[in-house]
Parts: structure tokens; sequence; C-alpha cells
């Protein structure tokens, strides 16, 4: 299938950034098959690579070492921009803004869009998910909240771009990012 919406990036990524639940993967999908440009989703890469879930990670290295492979993982892929290798989408982890360094570098590898969801669509949206190692726990929404109120500065410094998505569906988000990015790197 024929992209729709072509994007020149000049060989820089669209980054999606937010907290788990937010539609980082879903709406990276989307954008990637209407834009054409691959889809990269770090949790994924990082999964491979290391032969492990993203919750045995968290289990048997603990989140430390996990944020230092998103840390790896991001100055890998500073090196490609400007390649071919960097006309991407990049699905992001919840927690990659937690390092100051890893704000630093969304900022500088590409067009990075903060997909902002409120607590009670992002309960609604992770209800089932039980691959989430922070939420492994009785109460989803104390976590959520708290995450929500300690990650939004962090978000706010890495994004180029906030876009409030809570009630604003996949179809209708794509032609956001769509126009933003064309803005972007105009």
């Amino acid at each position: 299938m024929e992209p729709c919406f072509p994007i020149d990036t000049k060989g820089h990524p669209i980054i999606l950034v937010g907290l788990m639940g937010c539609g980082k993967t879903t709406i990276g999908k989307e954008l990637s098959r209407m834009t054409g440009m691959p889809l990269i989703d770090m949790d994924a890469i990082i999964e491979e690579q290391i032969g492990k879930s993203i919750s045995a990670i968290f289990r048997d290295e603990g989140e430390n070492h996990f944020r230092a492979l998103e840390t790896a993982l991001l100055r890998y892929i500073e090196k490609t921009v400007g390649t071919e290798k960097g006309s991407v989408i990049i699905s992001t982890g919840g927690g990659v803004v937690i390092k100051p360094v890893n704000r630093e570098l969304l900022r500088r590898i590409g067009f990075t869009v903060w997909l902002n969801v409120d607590v009670d669509t992002l309960l609604e949206r992770t209800a089932r998910s039980d691959n989430r190692p922070l939420l492994q726990t009785p109460n989803r929404r104390e976590i959520l909240e708290k995450l929500h109120r300690e990650r939004t500065p962090l978000y706010a410094e890495a994004a180029h771009l906030k876009l409030d998505s809570s009630n604003i569906s996949v179809r209708d988000t794509i032609p956001l990012v769509h126009e933003a990015a064309l803005e972007f790197f105009a």
C-alpha cells in the first residue's frame, strides 16, 4: 500500500513519548502505515537484544539497568540520524524521560511528540495488561497518578509538541502529528 502522508524528516525520527497506555505503539503503527516510515519500538528492540521481556529485565536486573539500556539505544539511534535509518518513527518506553540525558537525546535526535492522556483513560487502556512491570500492584490508579504527577514535567521538557489525546481517536491523532511534523521539519 502506498503511503498517503509522506513526510520529509531530513533523516530525523518522529519520536512518541508518554505514559504506558497513552497509545505510543498504536499511533506509531498507524503513522508508520500512513507515512511509509518504519516503526521502531524501543521496548521490543531491548527485549529482542537482551532476550528477556521488560518485566524480566526489571525483575532480574532492576529498573536502573533497564533505563541504562534505553540510554544506550537512544545513543545508537543518535548516531544513525542523518542516514536513511534516521527516517523512522520511534515508540519509546513510558519511563524513558526519567534520565536527564535521555530527555536531552530525545530533543536532539528528532521531533518528539508527547501523547498526554489522563489517568482515567490510562486505567481503562491498561486494565487487561499484565506485561507492565510498574502496574503489578493492586492499586493501579495510585501508581498511575503518581507516575503522571512525577513525569509530566519530564515529558514537557523532552517534547517539542504536547498532544492531549485522552479523548481523541487514533484516526484523529494521526493528522495532528503529521501536520505538526511537517511544520517542524519545514
